[in-house]
């Protein structure tokens, strides 16, 4: 037995002594009282179990304290494995107008009536801004709606003149109605005159017509006489030449064949002649209901004409009217007001005042490091958070990167960050924070940074850089 178990040994030994002696105790003191015995048996047993079941129970509770922290270590390694960030480039920057600056002018000018803004106001689009004394284009405006009222009325009256019907009535007002009425009864009269003109070409086409039908019945009746006639003197000349009948008789014979002949052509001369004047009575009368109609469609056409020509000059001088009630182009806020007396006079094309346009989308232009360049493309994802609300309680604006300068640029005034820089600019999609709310009021000139993100690392890949950095650079000395 080596020298180490001994003292091992001396314990084991003076144990087994004492529990001899206590077994020795025992037995005297059980042979005076057994269930004394047994009880004191039993505590020694319990006792016994539990010294023995001690470092066993140790040993399972170290074991489960063990596996605890293999697993917490375990899923945080997971978590830094599968989890991701967000890699970004901070820049900072300010708000600019989206827009160019906005100058509002008016074409015609005139007069200023009234002035409804001032510098710094906040304007929406198609807000009134200026008024204009519209008295000028108002006056033009009315005498070109009075002649198109009398152009309407009149055109109504032609149309129903050439086209052979009833005067139509006009709807409208009491002035519609007033220059109806007159049109009306220029309608009433002119197809009076005219029924008047063609009943008196028909009268005399009528006559015509009866002297004509007299003159063919003279014909017909002189046509008669002399063929009796001339019967009369061929029966006549053999009993002259026999001497019965004196000669006068036949010689006054053939003096009234002679006269009938003469009346007969002359009545045949004559029939031509009347059947034309028949004919141009009826032309003539029919002639002038068309060329009744015929002007009138030509004065219709022109008087379509003018009105056209009169409603193209009545949009335009609308368009002037509604013109002197100067609006904002965009919403905005006023820049600079070039206009502060009322009553003063705008020249045509003068510059009244300045707007810089207020956009749901908001241009921030920021400065970024030459070393965060490189990972800098357009089109990236980016949130913009304003310095004049707090970041924490409204949140910051999702924006994508537009515009990265081709070059580097330096500070051109003084005060200004010395070093080169490169300069971005990203839009935003709104105006409402990603803390939620409502949209946010924000004005050009507002300080921003810039968080635009390039890309996604793991938390295991930002916890291990530095391991991964000196792996780079270790055992390179010389």
């Amino acid at each position: 037995m080596s020298s180490p178990d001994l003292p091992e040994s001396a314990a084991e030994t003076s144990a087994s002594l004492q529990r001899r002696a206590s077994g020795h105790a025992l037995g005297a003191h059980a042979a005076r009282d057994p269930d004394a015995w047994i009880a004191e048996d039993t505590v020694h047993a319990r006792a016994w179990r539990h010294r023995l079941h001690r470092p066993v129970q140790a040993k399972a509770h170290g074991r489960w304290l063990l596996r605890l922290m293999l697993a917490f270590w375990a899923g945080a390694i997971l978590w830094a494995a599968l989890a991701q960030v967000d890699e970004v480039v901070v820049g900072e920057g300010r708000v600019i107008p989206s827009g160019q600056v906005r100058q509002v002018q008016n074409l015609e000018g005139g007069i200023v009536a009234e002035i409804l803004v001032a510098e710094g106001d906040a304007v929406e689009r198609d807000q009134p801004l200026l008024r204009l004394d519209p008295v000028r284009f108002a006056s033009s405006l009315g005498e070109n709606e009075a002649k198109l009222r009398a152009l309407s009325a009149r055109i109504a009256r032609l149309e129903a003149e050439a086209g052979d019907a009833p005067f139509a009535a006009m709807h409208g007002g009491p002035e519609e109605a007033r220059l109806a009425q007159q049109e009306r009864a220029l309608y009433v009269a002119r197809r009076q005159a005219l029924r008047a003109s063609i009943a008196v070409l028909r009268q005399e086409a009528a006559q015509r017509e009866q002297e004509l039908a007299e003159k063919r019945s003279r014909a017909r009746q002189l046509q008669g006489s002399r063929t009796l006639l001339a019967r009369e003197l061929t029966m006549i000349r053999p009993l002259v030449a026999q001497g019965y009948v004196a000669e006068l008789q036949q010689l006054r014979l053939t003096r009234q064949l002679n006269d009938l002949d003469g009346e007969l052509d002359a009545a045949r001369l004559a029939l031509p002649r009347l059947e034309s004047a028949w004919t141009g009575a009826r032309e003539r009368a029919r002639e002038l209901e068309a060329r009744f109609r015929a002007d009138a469609g030509r004065e219709l056409s022109e008087a379509r004409a003018e009105r056209n020509a009169l409603a193209a000059a009545g949009a335009e001088l609308r368009d002037r009217l509604r013109r002197t009630e100067v609006r904002s182009p965009v919403a905005g806020i006023v820049k600079q007001l070039k206009v502060h007396t009322v009553g003063g006079v705008i020249q045509p094309g003068m510059e009244m005042l300045e707007i810089v346009p207020r956009d749901e989308s908001l241009l921030i232009e920021a400065r970024v490091k030459p070393a965060d360049i490189a990972f800098l493309r357009a089109g990236q994802p980016a949130i913009v958070r304003l310095s004049a609300y707090d970041f924490s309680i409204y949140g910051g604006l999702h924006a994508t990167l537009e515009h990265v300068s081709a070059d580097s640029l330096l500070p051109e005034r003084p005060g200004e960050t010395p070093g080169p820089y490169y300069l971005v600019r990203v839009r935003t999609r709104g105006t409402t924070p990603t803390g939620g709310g409502k949209p946010l009021t924000i004005l050009p000139g507002m300080v921003a940074t810039v968080d635009i993100v390039t890309g996604r690392k793991t938390v295991l890949h930002y916890l291990l850089k530095p391991l991964i950095k000196v792996k780079e650079t270790m055992l390179r000395e010389r």
